[in-house]
């Protein structure tokens, strides 16, 4: 953490955005820090977990569609799964192109061991540990995960109509 800690005085004066990405930017580096060391995953090895835990047994197309990713990369995060002995792949015996992904119990002992780290709501900092404070912050970072996915969404819709309302192809800015 070196220059942030050096230089708060730089922070204390930074545009909002500006903090929250470069805490999400940490966050997601000290957590993959710690799934790494203490599970032995990935982030997206634990996406996978999860799905199955909450989802059950799953063919490896329907995983890569809840996943948000390809079955051609999905392939490459199930065999390190595999072998690790977190998840096993079985053929489907009526359709041999369908695989079948099922947790194992070593899975099912680190996926819930995660779900109860991320339900523990244990504070991050002395700033979240008041919970009047934490309320503020819980508003805010709700909000921008909101209005920035509500956002994306209606630019997207915008963007569509506007494809095929002009067709000159020209786009609001």
């Amino acid at each position: 953490m070196g220059p942030l800690v050096r230089f708060p005085d730089a922070l204390q004066h930074a545009p909002l955005g500006r903090l929250v990405s470069i805490a999400g930017h940490l966050v997601e580096q000290r957590w993959g820090r710690y799934l790494a060391e203490h599970h032995g995953l990935t982030s997206a090895g634990m996406r996978v977990l999860l799905v199955l835990l909450r989802a059950g047994d799953s063919t490896h197309r329907e995983m890569a569609e809840r996943c948000f990713v390809r079955p051609a990369t999905l392939t490459g995060i199930v065999d390190t799964l595999e072998r690790d002995g977190f998840v096993a792949r079985r053929r489907d015996p009526d359709d041999r192109r369908t695989v079948q992904l099922s947790l194992t119990d070593k899975g099912r002992e680190h996926a819930v061991a995660i779900i109860d780290l991320i339900h523990s709501n244990r504070p991050l900092t002395s700033v979240d540990a008041d919970p009047a404070k934490q309320a503020v912050i819980r508003e805010f970072l709700t909000e921008i995960i909101t209005s920035m996915s509500d956002g994306d969404l209606r630019r997207l819709n915008r963007d569509s109509e506007s494809d095929t309302e002009d067709p000159s192809g020209s786009r609001p800015c």
